[in-house]
């Protein structure tokens, strides 16, 4: 019951959420493992100016406009840039905060950084690291991984919930027979019950059929369980309200994501999100304007889901990993904007881990990547250069999702999560 008081704080929070509808909800109903959550910054963020601060080298090209006038700052064992928000962004959350810096996507495409980014692979045919934290810890809940328009492959694994044209009609299509105020039920509540119970029967036919299920017994299973458990998405949808009443502004795209996962999150019907960072991060013109308005927007939902985390009381159960197709490059263009550079940054958040405050690994003045000590990750000459797929090996071992279907054939691992990381 604990959980469900908190949940119900949470919505009554009125410092947090402002004007945001009160909402009901059910006590989480998830295993053992942790609520996932991704934020792509889709299209190439410029890390220079973030979490793998460069400044200028003089005979060099510029790498930085804000390194003219300042220096890298510095907060625990993470070094950012004096750009946008970050200050406070990094005085507030460092110590939840690991950065990994200098890890090769592999591409300079958007289609496949963002495959890369988010399967650990430059192919596709593989699973995106929510999908498979849905897959674990929560493949019967009826909206068990939410995912608001960037890669969200499942291969089949659980099934996904997209909302790429946002939440705006969420609640109407959920409940197809809603209460009237003035008008009686379309569907007779005896009549409502009975299809109910077909659908139910109708999946179970198709579950107990070798050959449809077609070696997919899982994803058959866990459609009968959300299907049986229903209820905690109607009460979820129908007390969430319309997302044009929840009081955010036009520029607050990512905070209302937040927003509807750490709902679903403490209403119990998911366990996985991937989320989409607002603005255009391919700053081809104008870097710096372009990068400081998306990082302001970043930072600022970031803080407003930790916020929120805490207030709903499932922010010890919470890991949010952010990142991006690939960066910028490490010098401006004609347009004094930055084109695609491989070499990129994730940043793995969660409280009270053992990583938090550090970064592991680097990147010399020019922003090549670095190798790094597998061991003792920190730079060598005779170490390994990091690639996605090391992370995500990585985080597949610490959040407990590694399997032998899509286990990593890497010739190194690297164990960022480890305490003496």
């Amino acid at each position: 019951m604990s959980n469900r008081r908190n949940f119900l704080k949470l919505m009554s929070a009125t410092a947090i959420l402002g004007g945001h509808p009160a909402l009901s909800a059910l006590a989480p109903n998830k295993g053992n493992g942790k609520y996932l959550i991704t934020v792509q910054a889709q299209g190439g963020w410029d890390v220079t100016c973030f979490c793998d601060p460069k400044e200028n080298v003089p005979g060099e090209k510029e790498i930085t406009h804000w390194s003219r006038e300042n220096e890298t700052a510095y907060e625990g064992g993470i070094a950012y840039a004096p750009f946008a928000q970050n200050e406070w962004f990094f005085k507030k959350h460092a110590d939840k905060t690991l950065i990994i810096n200098g890890v090769d996507t592999q591409t300079n495409s958007h289609s496949t950084g963002v495959i890369v980014s988010w399967s650990g692979r430059t192919v596709g045919g593989f699973p995106s690291i929510t999908a498979l934290n849905a897959a674990v810890n929560g493949p019967g809940l009826s909206m068990s991984y939410i995912n608001f328009g960037v890669f969200g492959n499942t291969e089949r694994l659980v099934r996904s919930t997209i909302l790429s044209g946002g939440v705006e009609e969420l609640a109407e299509l959920l409940r197809p027979n809603p209460p009237r105020q003035h008008s009686p039920q379309v569907i007779d509540p005896e009549l409502w019950s009975l299809i109910r119970k077909l659908n139910v029967q109708d999946a179970a036919e198709y579950y107990a059929d070798e050959r449809l299920v077609a070696g997919n017994r899982a994803v058959a299973k866990a459609y009968i369980q959300s299907m049986e458990n229903v209820d905690p998405l109607v009460e979820f949808s129908s007390t969430l309200g319309n997302s044009r009443d929840w009081g955010f502004g036009n520029d607050e795209y990512l905070k209302k994501q937040a927003f509807f996962a750490i709902s679903a999150f403490g209403a119990g019907v998911s366990v996985s999100a991937d989320l989409r960072a607002p603005g255009n991060w391919d700053s081809h013109d104008d870097n710096d304007l372009e990068q400081t308005g998306n990082f302001t927007q970043l930072t600022s939902g970031l803080d407003y889901l930790w916020d929120l985390a805490e207030a709903a009381g499932i922010a010890d159960e919470l890991v949010v990993v952010v990142g991006s197709d690939f960066s910028r490059t490490p010098h401006y263009n004609a347009d004094d904007g930055k084109d695609h550079w491989s070499i990129g940054s994730y940043m793995i958040m969660e409280k009270n881990a053992r990583f938090g405050g550090k970064t592991i690994g680097a990147t010399d003045e020019g922003h090549n990547a670095l190798k790094i000590d597998p061991v003792t990750l920190k730079p060598s000459g005779f170490g390994k250069t990091i690639y996605t797929s090391n992370v995500h090996e990585a985080l597949q071992e610490y959040l407990g999702l590694s399997n032998d279907v899509f286990k990593f054939n890497n010739d190194a691992r690297f164990e960022f999560f480890s305490a003496g990381g």
